[in-house]
């Protein structure tokens, strides 16, 4: 729901007033001057001294007005991707590398040319990025210069955005232009992120029995691990009491299913004593491991531990059952 007001605010046209760039008023006043008389002096006395310290200069005024004043606020970068900022200097973004399977870079490059096909706008790679138009924003005449800055220390890629040709009114407040571009396309590479890690979290995860070590191993990192977890458990039987990512562990009591459900699961049933349990995670990388323990905190017997591996196996590797 956040993100699609946020789509709203960044991508509304003029109908909006917060957009309007005009006042709400007639702009009358303009034409008006002060029409003042000399100040009568009666015979016999002086005429009084004037301070002109604060006389205000003909044809002093700087800046727009009336119709030319833009009133509406200043147009702000939103960094939407989860690790991203704004630059110090111009309108851009910095994007930080958080998937080791694609470069950064690439995966950027290819993130724009989405986003302009998506938008049916005009555009035309370059050396170090693109060349668009700004139809995404309801003014196609405006033309922007997309760079691509890659800082490999920081292991970030910048994408910077410039106005470069255009007319009226995106000429006068280039900012709010470049502004206004690179929020849509922001806005677009979060939602396309969150597809890839919703399709992600679904895939099949592979979760084996380590009889040596007395725990599961899970294929997955740790954070998908605990995703899936979480779902699973209460699908199978367990009320959660207690869980705690940032410390591995979840508190849950086991109250078992009737045959029937774990036939409608089409799932091997699971038959341990129907009890309060703890299960610890641990990072291994690109792995985790699971472990099993009753509510004094003893590790439960091997026999209760394979049954739990065959059915939370089976579960893992089950992409409907992770919705």
């Amino acid at each position: 729901m956040m993100m699609s007001l946020l789509a709203v605010t960044v991508l509304a046209g003029c109908s909006n007033p917060e957009t309007r760039s005009q006042a709400n008023r007639g702009f009358d006043y303009e034409n008006e001057s002060l029409r003042t008389v000399p100040l009568m002096i009666p015979e016999g006395l002086e005429a009084p001294r004037f301070n002109t310290e604060y006389v205000i200069p003909k044809n002093s005024t700087a800046g727009a007005l009336g119709e030319a004043l833009d009133i509406r606020p200043p147009t702000q970068v939103l960094p939407l991707v989860r690790g991203s900022e704004s630059m110090d200097e111009g309108t851009g973004l910095w994007f930080y590398q958080q998937q080791l399977d694609q470069p950064l870079e690439q995966q950027l490059n290819e993130a724009l040319a989405g986003f302009f096909e998506r938008t049916d706008a005009k555009h035309r790679r370059v050396n170090d990025g693109f060349e668009s138009n700004g139809k995404v924003i309801g003014a196609p005449k405006q033309q922007f210069r997309w760079q691509l800055i890659p800082d490999p220390v920081r292991r970030a890629v910048a994408v910077k955005v410039q106005a470069t040709e255009g007319t009226g009114a995106f000429i006068r407040d280039r900012q709010r232009a470049e502004a206004s571009i690179l929020n849509a396309f922001s806005l677009s590479y979060q939602q396309t992120l969150s597809h890839q890690q919703e399709l992600l979290d679904q895939s099949p995860i592979a979760l084996t029995l380590d009889s040596e070590q007395q725990r599961l191993i899970s294929e997955q990192s740790y954070d998908r691990t605990w995703k899936r977890l979480i779902t699973l458990l209460p699908k199978l039987g367990f009320d959660i009491s207690n869980r705690q990512q940032a410390l591995g562990y979840v508190d849950v009591e086991f109250d078992g299913l009737s045959k029937g459900d774990w036939q409608e699961l089409n799932l091997p049933a699971l038959n341990i004593p129907e009890q309060e349990y703890r299960i610890q995670l641990g990072d291994l990388g690109n792995r985790t491991s699971l472990s099993l323990s009753n509510k004094e905190r003893e590790p439960v017997d091997a026999e209760v531990l394979s049954g739990l591996a065959t059915t939370l196996g089976s579960a893992f590797e089950r992409s409907e059952l992770a919705r």
